[in-house]
Formats: structure tokens, C-alpha cells, sequence
């Protein structure tokens, strides 16, 4: 990717519309309603295949954030574990435009 990661989650968390967690990962994944979705290294297995499964289905981006849920916590200015980033809207950040070159 052409792009830094940790730079672009930190201007979706500030300027963008997301949710936080597996379970809202999931819901919007379902619906069709994210535009991407960012998943923690660490993130349990079977969730995470249901969110790739669903993002097949309705041709949502993938990201795997390479650090942990904590790390990405922190990275949004949360004080606990974010294993998955539903994103609606990605503000200022380019990350759309870089994942389709």
C-alpha cells in the first residue's frame, strides 16, 4: 500500500463516520451500509471470517490493521480494545481512493 495506515485510521477516527466493534462490523456489513472495514490483527477467527464473508457478498474493502486491538484503540483515542473499524464515511482520509489503485 502507498499509503500510511496508522495516519489515515487516525483521520477517519477524527473526520470521518465509523463505528466501533465486531458486532457493528458485522451489523453494517449485513446491511451493506460500510464503505470499508478495518480489522485488528488479533481479531478472533470465526468473527472475522463472518465479516469477510458479508464483505464479499457486498463488495466491501478489507483492511487488517498489522497491530493488535489495543494499538488500534489507541490509535482512535479509545481506552479499550477495537478489534474492527466499520467506516461509513471516511471523512479527509484517501484510503478509499489508495486501496482501488
Amino acid at each position: 500500500m502507498s499509503f500510511d495506515l496508522n495516519r489515515e485510521i487516525q483521520i477517519i477516527a477524527r473526520t470521518g463516520k465509523r463505528d466501533y466493534g465486531i458486532k457493528r462490523a458485522l451489523k453494517a456489513t449485513k446491511l451493506g451500509r460500510a464503505k470499508l472495514v478495518i480489522l485488528a490483527k488479533n481479531c478472533m477467527a470465526d468473527e472475522r471470517a463472518q465479516i469477510e464473508y458479508y464483505c464479499s457478498l457486498a463488495n466491501i474493502p478489507i483492511v487488517e490493521y498489522n497491530n493488535n486491538g489495543y494499538e488500534l484503540g489507541a490509535l482512535c483515542g479509545r481506552e479499550h480494545v477495537v478489534s474492527a473499524i466499520s467506516v461509513y464515511d471516511t471523512g479527509d482520509s484517501k484510503i478509499l481512493k489508495a486501496l482501488k489503485k
